[in-house]
C-alpha cells in the first residue's frame, strides 16, 4: 500500500507527496515533488516537475531522534533562484500535520553521521554543500528554520 496525494498550492502549482507502506509500517522515505505550469488556464495545462525533496527517517541513529524525525536527504530545483525549493519547505511547514503519517521534525543532513555521500569530480565526500548551507541560512533569516549547533544541524521551525 502507498500514500500518494496531490496538494494544489494555486492554479499553476501543486505538490505531490508519496510514501510507501508495507503492512502497518511506513518506509523510511517520503518524496515531495513540486509541479508547475506556464499555461494561462489550468484546465488545459500540462505540468512539469520543477523541484523535488526527499526526506529520510533518522531511524534513531542519535538517541534524541525518533523514527518520526527526518533529514532532508535531497533537494533539487530545476531552475535555481526561482524559489521552488523554498515553496517545498513552506508547503511542508503548512501541511505536515495533514499527512496520514507523523513528521515531528525535519533536519538538514549531517553527512558524517547520516552516511550520505556527495559526489564531485568522481570522488565521494562527506560534507553538506555550500548551496545547502546558503539555502538553510536563508530559511533561518526568514524565521523558518534554526541552527542547532549542539547537533550540527539545521531544523525546520513549525
Amino acid at each position: 500500500m502507498s500514500f500518494q496525494h496531490k496538494y494544489p498550492l494555486d492554479d499553476r502549482t501543486f505538490v505531490e507527496v508519496s510514501r510507501e507502506q508495507i503492512g502497518d509500517t511506513w518506509t523510511s522515505r517520503i518524496m515531495l515533488n513540486l509541479y508547475a505550469t506556464d499555461a494561462p488556464e489550468a484546465g488545459e495545462a500540462s505540468y512539469t516537475e520543477v523541484a523535488r525533496m526527499m526526506l529520510r527517517s533518522l531511524e534513531p541513529i542519535v538517541e534524541q531522534f525518533s523514527n518520526h524525525d527526518f533529514v532532508q536527504h535531497g533537494l533539487k530545483s530545476v531552475l535555481p533562484g526561482k524559489g521552488y525549493a523554498h515553496k517545498l519547505h513552506d508547503f511542508l511547514i503548512s501541511h505536515h500535520n495533514s499527512f496520514p503519517f507523523p513528521i515531528e521534525n525535519v533536519y538538514s543532513t549531517e553527512p558524517s553521521i547520516d552516511n550520505i555521500y556527495f559526489v564531485q569530480r568522481n570522488q565521494p565526500r562527506l560534507y553538506i554543500s555550500e548551496s545547502a548551507i546558503k539555502f538553510w541560512n536563508k530559511r533561518v533569516a526568514f524565521g523558518k528554520a534554526e541552527l542547532l549547533s549542539d547537533i550540527k544541524r539545521y531544523r525546520i521551525k513549525w
